[in-house]
C-alpha cells in the first residue's frame, strides 16, 4: 500500500484528550520564552530545539522529509521551508504558546510540538495542517472534523475502529458531533477513517475539493451531509468489521 497506517495508541490517546490540540493561527504568546538555540536544517524544514532533545531531531527530520512528497501531492500545495519548534516538555510548550496541548500550528509555515515522548506522527500531523493552510487559508476556520481528519489521515494515525468503543457498539457520530471538541466523540479516533473514506471514494482530488469547500459535502462530493454520514458508516463497517 502507498500509505502505511500506524496505530500509536499512547500518543493518540494523549492527543484525543487534548480537545483543542491544534489551532490554525495560534500566536506565540511568549516569543522570548524558552530559548531553542539549536537547529536542524533539511531541504524542507528548520527544526529548532534545545540540547535535551537533540538526540531525537534526526528521526523527526527523517519522518517529516519522508512525508513531504506524499502530503504535498495529496493536498496539491507545497509550502516553502517549514519551521518546527520542539519543546522538551509540556510546561515549556504551554509557556511558549499559551496552549495546553501536544502540538499546534502558527500559520501556514510554522508548527510547535512537545518533543517528548518521541512521536513522529504528531509532527507529521502538524505539518499536514501547515500544508492544508497553503491549499486553503480559510481551512483552519472550517469544520473541526475536516481540519483534523485531513491531518490525522495524512499522518497515518489510525485507531482501528474495533478498538473505539462507540464505533464497536454501532454508534457513528454525526459530523457536527465530531466537530464538538467538548463532546463525547473524539475526531482523533475516527479522523483517519474519515479521510480514508473520502480518498478511497473520490481520490485525493475529492479531499482537496472538500477542503476548498470548507466541508460542504454537497458542493464538493455531491452528497448531502446525511448521505455522506451514511456512506461513511457503510464504508467503515464493510472495511473494518
Amino acid at each position: 500500500m502507498r500509505r502505511t497506517a500506524v496505530a500509536l495508541f499512547a500518543v493518540l490517546a494523549f492527543s484525543a484528550a487534548c480537545k483543542d490540540r491544534t489551532s490554525p493561527t495560534e500566536p506565540s504568546t511568549t516569543p522570548g520564552g524558552l530559548a531553542l538555540p539549536l537547529e536542524v536544517v533539511t531541504e524542507h524544514f528548520v527544526l529548532r530545539h534545545e540540547a535535551s532533545t537533540a538526540g531525537l531531531m534526526g528521526a523527526y527530520a527523517e519522518a517529516l522529509e519522508a512525508s513531504w512528497p506524499r502530503i504535498t501531492a495529496d493536498l496539491g500545495a507545497a509550502p516553502p521551508r517549514v519551521e518546527g519548534l520542539f519543546y522538551p516538555d509540556q510546561a515549556s510548550y504551554t509557556a511558549a504558546t499559551g496552549w495546553n496541548a501536544g502540538g499546534s500550528v502558527e500559520g501556514p509555515n510554522r508548527f510547535h510540538l512537545v518533543a517528548v515522548p518521541f512521536a513522529p506522527t504528531n509532527a507529521v500531523h502538524e505539518f499536514a495542517h501547515n500544508v492544508t493552510l497553503h491549499l486553503s487559508p480559510a481551512a483552519g476556520s472550517g469544520p473541526v472534523w475536516l481540519w483534523e481528519a485531513v491531518a490525522t489521515y495524512e499522518s497515518g494515525q489510525l485507531f482501528p475502529p474495533r478498538s473505539v468503543p462507540w464505533l464497536a457498539a454501532g454508534t457513528f457520530p454525526t459530523l457536527a458531533q465530531l466537530s464538538d471538541r467538548a463532546g463525547p466523540y473524539s475526531i482523533y479516533q475516527v479522523g483517519y477513517v474519515l479521510g480514508e473514506f473520502v480518498v478511497r471514494t473520490w481520490g485525493t482530488d475529492g479531499l482537496r475539493r472538500l477542503v476548498l469547500a470548507r466541508g460542504d459535502t454537497a458542493s464538493a462530493l455531491g452528497l448531502t451531509t446525511a448521505e455522506f454520514e451514511r456512506e461513511w458508516r457503510a464504508f467503515v463497517l464493510a472495511r473494518y468489521f
